[in-house]
């Protein structure tokens, strides 16, 4: 997610390494029964599936995690140690994981941080991040299990991976990773960005096969989608643009009514060639990630999570998206908001293809030994009524503006402008303007326990039988 770019841009068009949350199309402004009291009706899916319907014999011994910046605990600490750290104007000592600074994507220095960490402790579990590094022009700097620094990947620095010493570092989820593009957001900055389907090939070359013992959870697609959504936008503009530009050379007295008009109208010829292709990348995206999923159960696994994507046309990012495409070109007028119930919004586009990968996921996965987890209506539900779970800002982000993104955010850095302070963070559920606060996260791990426990996968409280992550 972002000299590392990804993680320093405020999100623009280029920029979305995970999204986060949901829409309020088709919502009652009365609370619905599920939201009275905190707590979500769950979604059923995948009816058919053979996966377990009891936990392990000894619990769960191991959390694994593959996914993006909503499920990456601290690939790119490097960052903030190099932004915060020793010989800087800040001067913080690093002291690992997780680093109060900075280095995960919230508002960091917080009681807790990431989900998966707070899933990991719930179960009595340890996690950290298998690689922490990032790459550029100067070169490549990973950390070490001895507190260095190397220019070659070193994986596993917080952990071991032998029979005889327990490894912790199962977390392989990256900001900015995709599906199977290796090429994920800001990759040519610096980003590691290894796709998911090279996060599963590196645990296998680690540890060979998974445990039947481990809860593996799969969350990605959230930067496919915006990809694919950043391609569709870029295929209009260029498209109309170039219409106009044509118009005009053959008609050099062309006032801005008629140039509007062949605007329009070139977005009406192009919009449908350009949304089939958004919609390809979609699907390919999602097929991918099923596929992926098989692989893991092929390998071993036997408590396999697989989670929906969130509507990133309600976060602060996708709220604040500028121009509705029926306008376009014309700049919007001041403090527009976009509506996604408004057909050419690229907002409704944006819900369009998360619907769709959504979808296209779940049709891949029926039957299949699996579980499924709603995040999509997770998010809704705390978008549409906040107050239920203890937001009262849940449109606004905490971080102050001028950190560019939440991997750099801590206690220090409030949204002052907006209200935002320490204590009254628990509040407010963006941390940036696509990423969750510690409460936000705090909400997705409650849950993800909620369900494990509705499908049998836990008892409470939990059993289990030590780290050794042996192969």
């Amino acid at each position: 997610m972002n000299s590392f770019l990804i993680l320093l841009r405020r999100p623009g068009p280029r920029w979305f390494c995970a999204l986060f949350v949901a829409c309020l199309l088709g919502c009652s402004p009365e609370l619905p029964p599920q939201a009275q009291n905190g707590t979500i009706t769950p979604t059923v899916f995948n009816t058919q599936s053979p996966a377990p319907h009891a936990p392990p014999n000894h619990g769960f011994t191991a959390l694994v995690a593959f996914g993006d910046s909503l499920s990456d605990m601290g690939t790119y600490t490097v960052l903030a140690e190099r932004t915060y750290g020793l010989g800087t104007s800040f001067n913080i000592p690093f002291t690992g994981l997780p680093y109060p600074a900075g280095g995960q994507f919230t508002v960091n220095g917080a009681a807790t941080g990431n989900w998966v960490g707070d899933l990991a402790q719930r179960l009595n579990l340890d996690i950290t991040p298998n690689l922490v590094g990032y790459g550029g022009a100067p070169g490549s700097r990973y950390l070490t299990p001895k507190g260095g620094f190397s220019r070659t990947p070193v994986f596993c620095p917080f952990g071991f991976q032998t029979e005889r010493h327990p490894a912790f570092c199962l977390d392989f989820a990256e900001g900015g990773a995709m599906v199977s593009d290796p090429m994920g957001i800001d990759h040519d900055q610096g980003a590691l960005t290894l796709p998911l389907t090279q996060q599963v090939s590196q645990y296998l070359h680690q540890f060979h096969r998974f445990r039947p013992d481990q809860l593996v959870t799969v969350f990605g697609g959230n930067n496919d989608v915006l990809s694919a959504f950043t391609q569709f936008l870029v295929n209009i503009t260029e498209s109309v643009q170039q219409r106009v530009a044509r118009a005009k050379q053959n008609d050099p007295t062309m006032g801005p009514v008629r140039q509007q008009e062949v605007a329009t109208q070139a977005l009406g010829q192009e919009y449908q060639t350009a949304l089939v292709h958004a919609q390809h990348q979609i699907d390919q995206a999602a097929d991918d990630l099923a596929r992926l999923t098989l692989r893991i159960i092929e390998h071993g696994a036997r408590y396999v999570l697989v989670y929906t994507l969130p509507d990133s046309a309600e976060t602060p990012f996708g709220r604040g998206l500028p121009y509705t495409l029926r306008d376009f070109p014309q700049p919007p007028p001041v403090g527009y908001v976009c509506h996604a119930s408004e057909t050419l919004a690229p907002c409704s586009l944006l819900s369009l293809l998360v619907n769709r990968f959504n979808q296209r996921l779940l049709d891949n996965l029926q039957g299949k030994p699996v579980k499924i987890f709603d995040s999509h209506q997770l998010f809704k539900e705390l978008v549409a009524h906040p107050e239920a779970y203890g937001f009262t800002h849940a449109t606004v982000p905490w971080c102050s503006p001028k950190v560019p993104s939440s991997l750099l955010c801590n206690l220090d850095t409030p949204n002052k402008t907006a209200g935002a302070t320490v204590q009254d963070l628990s509040s407010w559920l963006f941390a940036d303007d696509i990423h969750p606060t510690p409460a936000g996260y705090q909400a997705l791990a409650d849950q993800t326990w909620s369900e494990l426990e509705r499908f049998g996968w836990i008892v409470n409280p939990p059993q289990h039988g030590g780290q050794d992550q042996g192969r």
